[in-house]
């Protein structure tokens, strides 16, 4: 009787995590940025904890948020 009660417990947590990853897969990608909207930047950025740097190039309109890298945000170099 116990083994059927984990059986059954095991197989809706396996369905429900199936369920959830083919969920995943059915959310459509972002639509691709207009090119107008896209403009060239020179944004210098550095990690300050492993010291990685990352330079952006190109971004649309708006404020730019500064990237995260090593679980902390990066700050403008």
């Amino acid at each position: 009787m116990v083994q059927l009660v984990v059986a059954i417990i095991l197989g809706v947590a396996i369905f429900a995590t199936a369920l959830w990853m083919i969920r995943l897969l059915s959310i459509p990608a972002p639509s691709e940025p207009d090119p107008e909207d896209v403009h060239d930047v020179e944004f210098d950025f550095k990690c300050t904890v492993c010291g990685l740097r990352l330079t952006v190039t190109a971004a649309q309109d708006g404020e730019i948020a500064a990237p995260k890298h090593c679980r902390e945000e990066m700050v403008l170099n």
